[in-house]
């Protein structure tokens, strides 16, 4: 099989995410296909504490500045994957998508019409999966198209 549209999804902040993004742009440069690099950003949402109102501050201010912090947040985010990308898979677009990480980037995938998705993995195990969800899981199950997934141990053996 032949990929001829790739996509590396990483979170940014993640030590695995230059590793994604070399196998993801190894791919890509092998098939001679296009690479996106995303990055999802989680759903803005108040809620207003009992500790704000309790300060003086109201629901609406409390919003406001949440809000204009969670946008800042997003061009941060937007920023550092547009770097990760130049430095490890340059040509590759970077786009931030909005929503929840599996949803996001499955639907993204489907509407690129995308032969791979490359993602990174921690394999929390079962407790940690069982706590903190598993995303990689998601892909598996869900993915539009094939699925690679980049572990530590395995970023560990790759020679850059």
């Amino acid at each position: 099989m032949q990929f001829k549209r790739i996509i590396a999804a990483v979170d940014v902040s993640d030590d695995l995410a230059s590793d994604v993004l070399r196998v993801a742009d190894s791919f890509a440069h092998k098939n001679g296909a296009n690479l996106r690099t995303v990055s999802v950003w989680p759903p803005f949402s108040v809620e207003t504490s009992a500790f704000a109102t309790d300060m003086g501050v109201t629901g609406a201010v409390a919003g406001r500045a949440a809000l204009e912090h969670h946008q800042e947040g997003r061009v941060v985010c937007q920023e550092r994957l547009d770097e990760l990308a130049k430095t490890y898979a340059p040509g590759a677009s970077a786009t931030i998508l909005d929503g929840d990480a599996s949803k996001a980037v499955s639907d993204f995938a489907e509407e690129v019409d995308a032969d791979l998705i490359v993602i990174g993995s921690h394999q929390r195990g079962f407790w940690g999966a069982l706590f903190q969800g598993n995303t990689s899981t998601h892909f598996i199950h869900n993915a539009p198209c094939a699925v690679f997934i980049v572990t530590k141990t395995y970023a560990e053996k790759l020679d850059w």
